[in-house]
C-alpha cells in the first residue's frame, strides 16, 4: 500500500460531493511535500474550474488538478465516479 502523502511526487484525490448527468462537483485534496492542500473542484462535460479559494496547494498543482479534471469531464459514461486517486511523479504534467 502506498503511503497518504508522497515522499516525491504529488497524489490528487477527489471525492465525489454531487453530480448529474452533465456536471459534478468534487471534494479534492492534494498530497505533495508534507502538505495537504483541499479545493473545491466543479467539473462539467466541456471544461472544469475550482470554485472559491484553494487552501495549501500551489499554483503548479492547481494547473494539474484541474488538468485531471478536464480529462474527467470527456468521460461519456454515467454515473461519475465516487473516488478517483491520480498520482504523479515529479515534473510530470
Amino acid at each position: 500500500m502506498h503511503a497518504v502523502v508522497p515522499r516525491n511526487g504529488v497524489r490528487y484525490e477527489l471525492t465525489l460531493r454531487e453530480g448529474d448527468e452533465s456536471s459534478a462537483r468534487y471534494d479534492a485534496e492534494v498530497f505533495a511535500n508534507g502538505v495537504t492542500g483541499r479545493a473545491l473542484v466543479h467539473i462539467r462535460r466541456d471544461g472544469a474550474s475550482v470554485e472559491g479559494t484553494p487552501s495549501d496547494i500551489a499554483d503548479a498543482h492547481i494547473a494539474q488538478l484541474i488538468a485531471i479534471a478536464k480529462t474527467l469531464g470527456k468521460r461519456d459514461d454515467a454515473p461519475w465516479p465516487r473516488r478517483i486517486n491520480r498520482w504523479r511523479s515529479p515534473g510530470v504534467r
